[in-house]
């Protein structure tokens, strides 16, 4: 009987070794997993500083871009009320003037529409 102890001792033993180089190489594979995962979240906290920069960039292009389109329309704007204006100036000047009243000869509006070229040339060469 002794002798069935010390086999079952000798073989429980090998089994704890087993065992024991069983969880060394997984603790091992845990480690190693590990230190990619702190990799992987050193490349991402990298990854999202380069984003937050190029977010915060964006957002500075829009708020000069929306600046620049707000200064745009108020000048088209004011340029519209100086077109309306010297149009309403223009007609008070013109409603009582007799020569303002008379179509202008064809060469002329030719010459003011631009599409008369020739007379433009001989207009412009001496």
């Amino acid at each position: 009987m002794s002798g069935w102890i010390s086999k079952l001792a000798g073989g429980g033993m090998l089994l704890l070794l087993v065992t024991a180089i069983c969880l060394g190489g997984y603790s091992s594979l845990l480690s190693h997993r590990l230190e990619l995962a702190r990799q992987q979240v050193a490349e991402q906290k990298k990854t999202l500083a380069q984003q937050a920069g190029l977010i915060t960039t964006l957002r500075a292009d829009d708020a000069r871009n929306r600046a620049m389109m707000a200064e745009q329309q108020r000048r088209e704007q004011q340029l519209r009320q100086q077109g309306e204006n010297y149009q309403r100036k223009y007609q008070d000047a013109i409603k009582n003037d007799e020569c303002a009243r008379r179509t202008a000869p064809g060469a002329v509006l030719g010459l003011l529409r631009g599409t008369d070229t020739a007379a433009a040339a001989r207009a412009v060469s001496p």
